[in-house]
């Protein structure tokens, strides 16, 4: 992997914060060198040192771990504290942890009257991988028991399931009310600026829509 290169060569002014800064405990260099100063991060999750991109200076960032506290991994056969290379830990949680399945959603009567449900899901920081989790899942999020906070964000949405399929709209063009496909089309593109791969996993904007019985 090369340090010094973002996965894509443009990015609009949108898609990047600019002038962020750390005094440490928050990001390091990918040879676990903690980082401190100025860096800037792109919607695609991409973080990088200095406060705006600059070739062949600007390094990328992960997460910051104490690998000296970490210790020794031996599931994994390596020590972290001097071996701790990105592209073998891309697919494995620093956490000893476990990889939940949603499982079937429940819909509440509660939630046909108030149109819409939480859905649950973690973002990958650094690979971008989503995964939806259960209401209980999400809350364990960063313990013993659940996913490692460390490479996972947690995040929940609201997703209408109840109205008419399409925005209705009045004389002036105005929304008169929210329809579900827009909504939850407009709720993934929103989304989407924090957790750019959402978009390939919530792809049928009416799932789970529910007709009110007649």
């Amino acid at each position: 992997m090369n340090e010094y290169r973002r996965s894509r060569v443009y990015y609009t002014k949108a898609q990047i914060t600019t002038g962020l800064i750390t005094n440490g405990l928050e990001w390091m260099f990918l040879d676990t060198t903690e980082y401190t100063g100025q860096y800037h991060k792109y919607s695609s999750g991409e973080v990088f040192s200095e406060s705006t991109f600059i070739d062949g200076k600007s390094r990328k960032l992960i997460p910051y771990v104490d690998v000296k506290k970490l210790g020794s991994m031996d599931s994994l056969g390596l020590d972290i504290s001097k071996n701790y290379e990105y592209n073998l830990i891309k697919n494995v949680d620093i956490k000893k942890t476990f990889v939940p399945n949603a499982g079937q959603v429940e819909i509440t009567e509660k939630d046909l009257k108030r149109l819409y449900f939480e859905r649950y899901f973690a973002y990958k920081r650094n690979d971008g991988r989503v995964l939806e989790l259960t209401k209980e899942d999400y809350g364990k999020v960063g313990s013993k028991d659940g996913l490692s906070d460390i490479l996972w964000e947690p995040f929940k949405l609201r997703w209408k399931i109840r109205g008419p399929i399409s925005d209705v709209l009045d004389g002036m063009g105005n929304i008169a009310e929210s329809g579900v496909f827009d909504t939850n089309k407009r709720t993934v593109e929103l989304y989407c600026e924090n957790y750019p791969t959402l978009k390939e996993y919530l792809m049928d904007f009416t799932e789970y829509y529910t007709p009110p019985q007649i």
